[in-house]
């Protein structure tokens, strides 16, 4: 998860030229209702994180699919390897796991995804490589601007447009759902959600740039599962952009409720995510978190145990489980050769 201190976006051309530009096909029709498809990325879901392909000037790169992180942006790394000069932009920063990261920005000749091409796009770029299979991040302005689902089993992340279509036929491929609404943030394109953990509530955040599901510090002793507990055991870790490794434990909760589907015994990390975000404000020394984080994120593990689709129109989630154990980690593939 990423989140500026000011708005630093990819242009909103992007989105209307790579889904808008391509003919919309009708995936499915129920009396007045229509659900057209204005285009899909085909992604690999296989190892740690959710990726597509894309490429810069001609040369091929892998960004992470981010509903989490407000802006598309190349690390630092990458600008360098892609031989991209960029500049500081001051003041822009952004928070996430394991502290904040400045922000600069760089400018591409061309930019392509999903079969489009931009020319002479301004791309921020920001923080340290977090996976050795990507290189930069797909954020929430390009994903969210319009319903999205993700079918990772297909390998495939969609954009769609319904028409006339209320409740529950936004869910075009049939079988058993659940649904569970968007609640109200203070963040534009933000998809955040109410789970129980334990049967308790908490507040949670749809992250596919996450790779595995994590409850923060605070709402884990809010729920019992603090630090000392004899539960807990020793997680991998979390990585964020800016480098800092955090440390994480694993504890198994007896419930996770998504909507009205319940998973027992559901093997959850533990992280003390946002403690380098914090920090002293002027007449006071008593360290203030500088943006509202959520309590959980749910990740890329939960989604590909799922079939889900982001009705970003009726702010709501539907989601279809499609097999396998939902909180599992996979670590990221190895380096390429």
């Amino acid at each position: 998860m990423t989140q500026p201190d000011r708005p630093l976006l990819l242009a909103s051309a992007l989105w209307a030229l790579t889904v808008g530009g391509l003919q919309a096909a009708t995936l499915a029709s129920a009396s007045a209702c229509k659900m057209q498809e204005f285009g899909e990325l085909n992604v690999n879901a296989d190892g740690g994180d959710i990726t597509v392909e894309a490429a810069i000037n001609g040369h091929p790169v892998r960004l992470i699919v981010d509903t989490g992180s407000d802006i598309t942006m190349l690390f630092h790394g990458a600008a360098e390897d892609l031989g991209l000069k960029w500049s500081s932009n001051g003041a822009a920063t952004l928070y996430g796991v394991g502290g904040s990261a400045g922000i600069g920005s760089t400018k591409a000749r061309e930019f392509s995804i999903a079969g489009v091409t931009v020319k002479d796009l301004t791309i921020p770029v920001a923080g340290r490589m977090t996976s050795p299979a990507a290189q930069g991040l797909l954020g929430a302005h390009f994903l969210l601007a319009g319903d999205l689902e993700f079918d990772l089993a297909a390998g495939k992340v969609r954009f769609l447009k319904p028409t006339d279509c209320q409740g529950e036929q936004v869910v075009y491929w049939g079988g058993r759902y659940t649904v569970t609404p968007i609640v109200p943030s203070h963040v534009d394109k933000r998809i955040e959600l109410r789970v129980l953990l334990n049967g308790k509530p908490v507040r949670a955040m749809l992250d596919s740039g996450a790779g595995v599901t994590t409850v923060s510090a605070v709402a884990a002793q809010r729920l019992g599962a603090g630090p000392g507990s004899a539960d807990l055991t020793q997680g991998e870790g979390l990585t964020g952009l800016a480098g800092a490794k955090v440390d994480s434990h694993v504890k198994v909760f007896s419930t996770f409720t998504f909507g009205d589907e319940t998973i027992k015994n559901a093997r959850i990390e533990i992280a003390d995510m946002f403690t380098a975000d914090e920090e002293v404000h002027l007449g006071s020394n008593v360290p203030q978190a500088v943006v509202d984080f959520p309590e959980m994120f749910l990740g890329a593990d939960f989604l590909r145990s799922h079939r889900v689709y982001v009705a970003m129109s009726q702010k709501k989630i539907y989601a279809s489980y499609v097999g396998g154990p939902v909180f599992a980690r996979r670590t990221h593939p190895p380096d390429p050769k």
